[in-house]
């Protein structure tokens, strides 16, 4: 008869699990038995940064289920987690190991490992409202912000409310912790703190700003960044409620902006396989890397080496940039781009809306260019407001 490794004494239980280092594992390891389970933190401290997961494209209207498909790929499997929260929600932000989640004019945060959740302020409560001066201001634009209608921003139960992106600042459970939101409506862009009772509404120089104004934004070193459809950069400071103007476009578009883990304001653009006058394929990247460069006159600047990070891009301007000194690489190393890419498998030529694309994940060398394929066939889905689109999750226990 084998050792009864459950009569360990439970500081050698700790200590064993605290030698594990995958979350998969850790987890495993907690529910092997009672006095495991109990001798290991449910939230362990110990455990690095995880290679992320993508979460798969699902049916979000009229569809029951709420099983979501996750590949993993240190694994190189899908997990299916069983996540009602999500039924009939749009998940419009991944940061920190939690998902943002909007249900008409309410959201909520959801760590799909853990099923913890938490609440946020409603949309439809009236918000708080600060003004970015207009560039070069004087004392005389103070003014500008000075007489509101009451009612400017108010979120009727009726609105089509709508948040395309939103952000973390670091992990819930940090009291210092704010949610930015990048919405489609009057509001534009609001933050919150965890436990506030209400929105704030950063205000611009025009009234009602058209969603085309800002394409996408990051935080990064207590700075908010925008940037516009043409590529120019804007940082704004909530603290003296200030904004400057970094630098000038360069004419791109399905850009992705990225809190770079140094520190770096990235911009990723899809550009797309490059061929030459006979056809023949030059280049298979489908992405480009620029860096802002503040020195001198500001200026974006294409760059094929990111150092030891690796990028991570889903859908709808979801991205991640992570360092790999954080976490353990795989085989394929750092200084590349992993995406989410999609292809046509059914076209409906009536109504393209209809059309069934497959994807699979690619793996793009930014110092030479080359892409292959890390996995495929991982699942057909349309490309319309009814599906929720692919992002990438940071699985955590925190």
């Amino acid at each position: 008869m084998g050792p009864d490794w459950y009569l360990l004494p439970p500081e050698l239980h700790k200590a064993i699990g605290e030698k594990v280092t995958s979350l998969a594992d850790y987890i495993r390891f907690r529910a092997v038995c009672r006095p495991w389970r109990s001798a290991c933190s449910p939230r362990p401290n110990h455990l690095p940064l995880q290679l992320p997961w993508l979460m798969l494209p699902y049916q979000s209207d009229g569809n029951d289920d709420s099983i979501r498909l996750f590949y993993d790929l240190s694994a190189s499997k899908i997990h299916k987690l069983d996540l009602p929260e999500t039924r009939g929600a749009s998940i419009c932000g991944s940061s920190h190991g939690w998902l943002v989640l909007q249900k008409d004019q309410v959201v909520s945060l959801l760590n799909p490992i853990t099923r913890a959740t938490i609440p946020l302020p409603p949309f439809t409560g009236p918000p708080f409202n600060i003004g970015i001066a207009p560039l070069h201001a004087s004392n005389d634009d103070e003014l500008f912000f000075a007489i509101w209608e009451a009612d400017k921003y108010t979120i009727n139960l009726s609105d089509n409310f709508m948040v395309w992106k939103a952000i973390l600042t670091s992990s819930p459970l940090d009291p210092s912790c704010m949610v930015f939101v990048f919405t489609g409506s009057k509001w534009q862009l609001a933050f919150c703190k965890i436990g506030d009772e209400c929105w704030t509404v950063i205000e611009f120089e025009c009234n009602f700003p058209s969603e085309w104004d800002i394409c996408d934004f990051t935080y990064s070193n207590g700075f908010l960044y925008t940037v516009d459809p043409s590529a120019t950069v804007t940082m704004y400071n909530l603290n003296n409620s200030s904004k400057t103007l970094l630098g000038r476009g360069i004419g791109l578009n399905d850009m992705y902006l990225v809190d770079g883990v140094s520190g770096d304001i990235l911009l990723i653009y899809h550009d797309g396989p490059t061929y030459d006058v006979d056809g023949v394929l030059q280049k298979k990247t489908e992405y480009k890397v620029y860096k802002f460069s503040n020195d001198g006159e500001p200026k974006w600047i294409e760059v094929i080496d990111v150092g030891q990070h690796v990028l991570f891009l889903g859908g709808d301007y979801h991205a991640l940039s992570l360092s790999s000194t954080k976490f353990q690489l795989p085989e394929w190393g750092a200084n590349c781009l992993c995406y989410d890419s999609v292809r046509i498998e059914q076209w409906n030529r009536q109504d393209s809306w209809a059309s069934w694309y497959n994807h699979n994940i690619k793996l793009a060398r930014l110092d030479d260019g080359t892409a292959t394929d890390i996995a495929g066939d991982l699942g057909s889905f349309q490309v319309n407001r009814h599906w929720q689109k692919s992002l990438w999750l940071t699985p955590s226990l925190l």
